[in-house]
């Protein structure tokens, strides 16, 4: 073909193709944008801080209340003797119509000059503290030496106050100064309703009292119990009741002790002990079952 035939349009139409998509003769392809990619960023939410719950506060269980063993327990103690040295006359048992004087002076220690009303106060006034710390309600007769009580009078005295045992303190004495020892006294079955409590509580304040003191037992062959029925501080008394002769002022080896102020403290504490193991042997039941009928 001759050049010189290309017509002026076609020219024009190539021109307006080059300019229109360039001189690399390639064909433009028809593209489609990318989806986005842009991720928002999650929204921080803040949430606030659960309070702790709390742990329950821990309530100890309370440890239980001990109950005292001799709660319950009303004892009534008789320091025999007295300051006051009274000859008078009194019925010893009721209805009876023999006499004895309504008391008697006691005994005195040869050596140290020792009066028994005296002792027998000291030591009661122990034994009462001891019981009491036990739980035991206790009566005594007298808390000083300067009375004047006959026996009649002491014995009606816990008849009064219903007490569950009455014991009544005595130091013994004799021409012969070898005598020694201690023993329990009890009223004859045929003066009290409670004979058998008597004899139990007898029993076992003797053997704690001598355990605890060294003192020997006097009438080993009865259990160092005696029985007496011409005594005005039992007969008159329808409670329980003993007595103890704690040994012998007129023995230089025990007078020595009775009349100490710390051997009177382990007297005390051997009568405590024997009483709290009659108590809680139950030997009791007669004598509070009498006491509550009333």
């Amino acid at each position: 073909m001759n050049r010189k035939s290309f017509s002026p349009l076609l020219i024009a139409i190539c021109a307006t193709f080059v300019l229109l998509f360039g001189c690399s003769g390639d064909v433009p392809t028809r593209t489609t944008a990318a989806p986005s990619t842009w991720t928002p960023e999650p929204s921080t939410v803040v949430v606030a801080p659960l309070s702790p719950t709390p742990c329950p506060t821990a309530v100890p269980t309370p440890e239980p209340t001990p109950v005292p063993p001799l709660l319950g327990a009303v004892i009534g103690i008789d320091p025999g003797h007295q300051y006051i040295y009274d000859p008078a006359q009194e019925p010893i048992a009721p209805g009876d119509s023999r006499t004895k004087q309504k008391v008697a002076g006691g005994a005195r220690g040869p050596r140290t000059g020792a009066l028994e009303y005296e002792i027998n106060l000291a030591v009661g006034l122990l034994l009462r503290d001891r019981l009491e710390e036990l739980g035991a309600t206790v009566h005594m007769t007298r808390t000083t030496n300067d009375v004047n009580i006959s026996n009649r009078e002491r014995a009606e005295f816990f008849n009064a106050l219903d007490v569950t045992l009455a014991i009544r303190l005595h130091c013994n004495r004799s021409d012969q100064e070898r005598a020694r020892g201690a023993f329990m006294l009890i009223p004859a079955e045929y003066r009290t309703d409670h004979f058998e409590t008597c004899q139990q509580a007898a029993d076992y304040v003797i053997r704690a009292y001598c355990e605890k003191t060294g003192i020997p037992m006097c009438y080993e062959d009865r259990g160092g119990i005696t029985v007496r029925g011409d005594q005005t501080g039992f007969n008159w008394c329808t409670r329980p009741i003993i007595g103890i002769e704690m040994g012998y002022l007129t023995n230089e080896e025990e007078e020595l002790l009775l009349a100490d102020p710390d051997f009177q403290q382990t007297m005390a504490q051997g009568l405590c002990e024997g009483i709290l193991r009659w108590y809680c042997a139950g030997d009791t039941s007669n004598a509070v079952a009498t006491a509550t009928s009333k």
